[in-house]
C-alpha cells in the first residue's frame, strides 16, 4: 500500500513542478509584440494600394538589409510603375548577378525585366527576355501572358497572334470569339498604319474564327468600300446590323453615303424599318431614318423620325438639329427658334468621343483597343 502511496505523490509533485515550468515560460515571452520591419510594412502598403508608401518602405528595407531581393523586386516594379524605367531596369540587371536566389525569385526578375525593357522603349531585348521565360516555363505556359506583352510592344502582330492561340489552346478555351476579336484587334492597327492587305487579312481571319465577328464585318467592309468594291462592303455592312442589331449604328452612316450614292432609298428605308424592327428603341436608327427622308424632302416623316428620336434620347443633339432644319425648310421660324433655344439648353448633353479609361486618350472613332496605349476600349 505505501508503494502506491509513494508513486501517486511522485506523480503530482512532477505534475506540479511541470505546471509551475509552464507558468515560468509563459510569463517569461509575455512582452511588447515586435516592431513590423520595413519590408513588412512595404508588404501591407502595396496590399493597401499605397504605392508611394510601399516604394519608401522597400527603399528603407534594402538599406538596411542588402541580402532582401524580394524588397530589390518590388522596389523596380514601384519605381518603372512611377515613370522610372530607367532605374528599374538597372535594378534589376543587378540582381541578375546575385548568387542566391530561390526559383520564385528568378521568375520574378526575370518577369520584371520583360516590363523594364518594354517600359524604357527597347522591345527587341523584352521579346529576347521573354522567350528564354516561356522555354523555362514551356510547360505550364505562364511565360506567354508577358511574350504576347513583348511582340506587341514590338509591333510583331504576326507573332503575337501565334502566342494569343497557343495561349487559348494552353487553357483549354475551345470558344473561338477571344481570338477572333484578338485578330480583329490587330487588323484595325494594320488599317490605321493604311497596310489594307494585312488589316484585311486579319479581318478574314477573325470571321473564320467567328463568323459574324462585328469589328471584322465592319472594318472589312470599310476595305472594300475604299478599293472601289461598294457592293461587298454594303453585305457586310448589312450583314452586322442584322446579326447584331445592338451595334448597328456603327454602319449606318456608312450605309446611308453607299445608298445615297446609288440613289437606291427605296431600299435604305426598308433597311433601316427592319433594323427599327430589331432594336425599336435605338435613337441612332432614327436620326438616320429622319437624316434620309430630309435628303428625299419627306418633310412630315423626318418629323416624325427626329421627334421619335428625341424622345427616346431628350437631349439629342443631332435630333434638335434636323428639327431645325426641318421648321426652317416648312417656313416655320418661330419652331426653328425654339429648337434653337431647346438646343442651346441642352448643349452639355451631346455626345463625347469615345475615351480610353487606361491613359485617358479621346478617340476620333470606334476602335477595340487604344490606338495610343492599346487597352481594350471595348468588348465588340
Amino acid at each position: 500500500m505505501l508503494p502506491l502511496f509513494v508513486a501517486i505523490a511522485v506523480m503530482g509533485a512532477l505534475a506540479a513542478v511541470g505546471y509551475a515550468a509552464w507558468l515560468f515560460s509563459r510569463d517569461a515571452n509575455v512582452g511588447p509584440p515586435r516592431a513590423e520591419t520595413p519590408y513588412q510594412r512595404g508588404l501591407h502598403a502595396l496590399l493597401a494600394g499605397n504605392r508611394e508608401e510601399a516604394l519608401e518602405c522597400f527603399a528603407d528595407a534594402v538599406q538596411q538589409d542588402s541580402g532582401n531581393i524580394d524588397a530589390y523586386i518590388h522596389l523596380g516594379n514601384l519605381l518603372r510603375e512611377r515613370g522610372e524605367p530607367g532605374r528599374a531596369l538597372e535594378l534589376h540587371r543587378k540582381l541578375t548577378a546575385r548568387a542566391v536566389r530561390s526559383p520564385s525569385q528568378e521568375r520574378a526578375i526575370r518577369e520584371a525585366l520583360v516590363l523594364d525593357w518594354i517600359a524604357v522603349g527597347r522591345p527587341d531585348e523584352a521579346i529576347h527576355e521573354a522567350q528564354e521565360l516561356r522555354e523555362r516555363e514551356r510547360k505550364n505556359g505562364a511565360g506567354l501572358p508577358l511574350l504576347l506583352k513583348a511582340y506587341e510592344a514590338g509591333g510583331d502582330w504576326e507573332h503575337a497572334c501565334e502566342v494569343r492561340a497557343e495561349m487559348a489552346k494552353a487553357k483549354g478555351d475551345r470558344d473561338p470569339s477571344a481570338l477572333a476579336r484578338y485578330r480583329a484587334a490587330v487588323g484595325e492597327i494594320h488599317l490605321r498604319g493604311e497596310r489594307l492587305e494585312d488589316a484585311a487579312r486579319h479581318f478574314k481571319a477573325a470571321l473564320r474564327l467567328e463568323r459574324d465577328h462585328p469589328v471584322a464585318l465592319l472594318r472589312l467592309g470599310d476595305i472594300y468600300y475604299e478599293t472601289n468594291h461598294p457592293e461587298r462592303a454594303m453585305r457586310l455592312w448589312e450583314g452586322l446590323a442584322g446579326a447584331h442589331p445592338e451595334h448597328s449604328h456603327l454602319v449606318l452612316e456608312r450605309l446611308e453615303v453607299s445608298y445615297f450614292e446609288r440613289g437606291r432609298f427605296g431600299e435604305m428605308a426598308r433597311l433601316y424599318e427592319q433594323m427599327l424592327q430589331r432594336n425599336p428603341r435605338d435613337a441612332r436608327i432614327l436620326l438616320a431614318l429622319a437624316r434620309m427622308n430630309l435628303k428625299r424632302d419627306d418633310l412630315p416623316e423626318a418629323t416624325r423620325a427626329a421627334k421619335s428620336a428625341l424622345e427616346i434620347e431628350p437631349r439629342s443633339l443631332e435630333a434638335r438639329l434636323l428639327l431645325v432644319e426641318i421648321h426652317r425648310r416648312l417656313g416655320d421660324p418661330s419652331r426653328a427658334l425654339t429648337e434653337v433655344d431647346e438646343l442651346l439648353r441642352d448643349l452639355s448633353g451631346r455626345e463625347e468621343r469615345p475615351v480610353c479609361q487606361s491613359c485617358g486618350e479621346r478617340a476620333e472613332e470606334f476602335w477595340s483597343r487604344c490606338p495610343s496605349c492599346l487597352a481594350w476600349m471595348s468588348r465588340v
